[in-house]
């Protein structure tokens, strides 16, 4: 994977970075949509609580008419029914609210993160390994400019990874002149793959 990681060039890395900040941005917006139109569905709930509660004074309301002598009795009893549903039914409606706002979490964080993350953790590793070996041949580049073996070294890297296209418009013969020391041109080819330039 090492020297997957090393094939690619400056050009593919940006476009990579952009698809993957792409794709982390719409999984998260995606991600905060989803929260907002689940959670949204907590209004209904807090509608059944209300009707609860109206039912609930409903029930208390006719309980006091079934206190009064003569109306009596049955009202009463038909009053306590009436005022125990509604509080089931509040009841019930806040237990489904916070259901509801729950399931409103785990589905934004279900939407929004797990992409996000996947896409993060297999392609960080990559970036990272990428930015080291750019890093490194940085880093070497104002002490070993004209050194004949990092020159070959670089010259080497592009033989080995830039199109035969572009070999050949370097060179008709870029392992001919890797042997005879004629580095200087593939070796430029490999730095610019890499966006770097020499001091």
């Amino acid at each position: 994977m090492r020297g997957d990681t090393q094939l690619l060039s400056a050009h593919t890395v940006r476009w990579i970075d952009i698809g993957v900040i792409v794709w982390v941005v719409v999984w998260v917006a995606l991600g905060v949509l989803m929260w907002h139109d689940v959670r949204a569905q907590t209004q209904l709930s807090g509608d059944v609580i209300k009707v609860g509660a109206a039912v609930k004074d409903t029930g208390q309301a006719l309980g006091v008419v079934g206190g009064l002598p003569l109306v009596g009795g049955s009202i009463g009893d038909f009053a306590a029914r009436i005022e125990k549903m509604g509080a089931e039914v509040a009841a019930d409606g806040r237990d489904s609210q916070g259901g509801v706002e729950r399931i409103a979490v785990i589905a934004g964080l279900g939407v929004g993160v797990l992409p996000a993350a996947m896409i993060l953790f297999l392609y960080m590793p990559v970036r990272v390994r990428w930015r080291r070996y750019v890093g490194a041949v940085a880093g070497a580049l104002p002490g070993s400019s004209g050194d004949p073996a990092f020159e070959q070294y670089l010259a080497r890297r592009a033989a080995d990874t830039l199109p035969w296209d572009r070999l050949r418009a370097l060179s008709a013969d870029p392992w001919g002149a890797i042997a005879g020391g004629d580095y200087r041109a593939l070796a430029d080819a490999e730095l610019a793959r890499l966006g770097l330039r020499r001091p």
